[in-house]
C-alpha cells in the first residue's frame, strides 16, 4: 500500500547542449516508465528550474548542480500538490 513519489533528476549544466544534462534526460526517460499511476507517481519538475531558453540559473543552482535556498523552495512548492494527492489516497 506504500505510495512513492519518484522525482526526475533535476537538470544540470548551463544549457540544453550540456553533456550532463543529456545524461539526466536519458535517465529520466527510463525512470518515467516506472510510474504505474497507482503506487508509483513519477514527477518531473525540472522545467521549473529553467529559463525560456532552457538555461539553468546560478541563482537557483550556484554550481549548476546543487540547489540554493530558492531552488529548495521551488522544489517544495512543486511537489506539494502531488504529495497531497498521494496522502489523500492513503486515507
Amino acid at each position: 500500500k506504500t505510495k512513492i513519489l519518484l522525482l526526475a533528476t533535476f537538470p544540470r549544466g548551463k544549457d540544453v547542449n550540456d553533456r550532463r544534462r543529456k545524461v539526466n534526460e536519458a535517465s529520466n526517460k527510463i525512470c518515467s516508465k516506472l510510474s504505474d499511476g497507482q503506487f508509483v507517481l513519477y514527477l518531473d519538475i525540472g522545467q521549473k528550474y529553467l529559463d525560456k531558453e532552457g538555461g539553468l540559473s546560478r541563482k537557483i543552482m550556484p554550481d549548476l548542480l546543487h540547489l540554493s535556498q530558492e531552488g529548495y523552495e521551488i522544489w517544495a512548492k512543486s511537489i506539494e500538490p502531488s504529495l497531497e494527492k498521494l496522502l489523500e489516497e492513503t486515507k
